[in-house]
């Protein structure tokens, strides 16, 4: 019998549940406070289930006690737009754990649909796991989106997450932007797309300077920024552990996978692997890497990048003598 992925253990470990193939498996004394569907009350829905139902997020964090923890669950099917940056922020109380329940088109799926429309999370030990998110919208109403997805707050999971970034005709610029002082974040085991070059300055910027961040076990298969690339880190982070993320900068000429300011940064960055879109020699601390200078004091062990067809990987940034 198979283990568990340390993405799970990790979920067990905080307390914020674990999600099957076969259903949800709930600390003891959680509290579902909501689930919600926003096609309502279907035929065989059990009586708890059909008396906690609401159609909307909002109506759903509307029923969790702040601070003890109490889950929201998305089911099968649902569907909601992301039209502006308040509706949920103002709805969002500290300690919400917002659960996704479904596997591939039967995911529960947010869009967005507006250049300024955003997931505020602004809130304290806020947890958003198992979704389906359109952040440029749909082939059929395409959107340039400025920033999808804001941690502002400290402890907020974002996790297991199916993120389309772009579609044929629109990207998002920023993905997921981690500002201000937000601390002990995550930001691990989702799936970023995108499709063609991508306007965007990256799938995950971390502009805050909180402590003890970490960005762990996403798969980026999507075009950003040439110089700057998918993870890039434009302010002074402390501790910040980016690991073991396996990206694909698919832009032309695209020469970075992560990227950091030439600013005090500390933490580590390792086992990553990345492949880039700029043919030629790999260029240590350039390549695959980019570190902007010697003010960046981030410790790099075992980090991977090629950006030519059929070749392994080349150990960047250089290794220390």
């Amino acid at each position: 019998m198979p283990g568990i992925s340390l993405l799970d253990a990790q979920q067990i470990y905080t307390n914020n549940g674990l999600r099957t193939q076969y259903g949800l498996i709930l600390p003891a004394g959680s509290r579902v406070a909501a689930y919600v569907r926003s096609t309502g009350i279907q035929n065989g829905d059990d009586t708890f289930l059909a008396s906690n139902l609401v159609q909307t997020l909002a109506a759903g964090l509307a029923r969790v006690r702040p601070g003890f923890g109490d889950f929201v669950i998305c089911l099968p099917g649902h569907k909601e737009d992301v039209t502006d940056a308040t509706t949920f922020s103002t709805a969002l109380p500290p300690g919400a754990k917002i659960l996704g329940v479904g596997r591939g088109s039967n995911m529960p799926t947010f869009t967005w649909t507006t250049p300024g429309a955003q997931l505020n999370l602004s809130q304290n030990d806020v947890l958003v796991t198992g979704f389906r998110l359109k952040f440029a919208g749909t082939t059929l109403a395409p959107v340039t989106v400025a920033q999808a997805v804001n941690i502002s707050a400290d402890d907020v999971g974002f996790t297991a997450n199916e993120v389309e970034l772009g579609n044929t005709l629109a990207n998002a610029t920023i993905g997921v932007g981690i500002t201000g002082t937000a601390a002990r974040y995550e930001v691990s085991g989702n799936a970023f797309r995108g499709w063609g070059a991508a306007p965007a300055s990256g799938s995950i910027v971390v502009n805050s300077t909180g402590f003890d961040g970490v960005i762990s076990q996403n798969r980026i298969f999507a075009g950003a920024a040439v110089a700057t690339g998918n993870i890039a880190v434009v302010a002074g982070a402390q501790r910040l552990a980016i690991d073991d993320n396996e990206i694909l900068n698919i832009t032309p000429g695209s020469v970075a996978g992560i990227s950091y300011q030439n600013i005090l940064i500390t933490g580590v960055c390792s086992n990553n692997r990345i492949a880039i879109a700029a043919p030629g020699a790999v260029v240590p601390g350039v390549t695959g890497i980019t570190v902007g200078g010697l003010n960046n004091l981030t410790a790099f062990f075992q980090n991977f990048a090629v950006n030519d067809p059929n070749k392994s990987g080349f150990l960047v940034p250089a290794v220390d003598t």
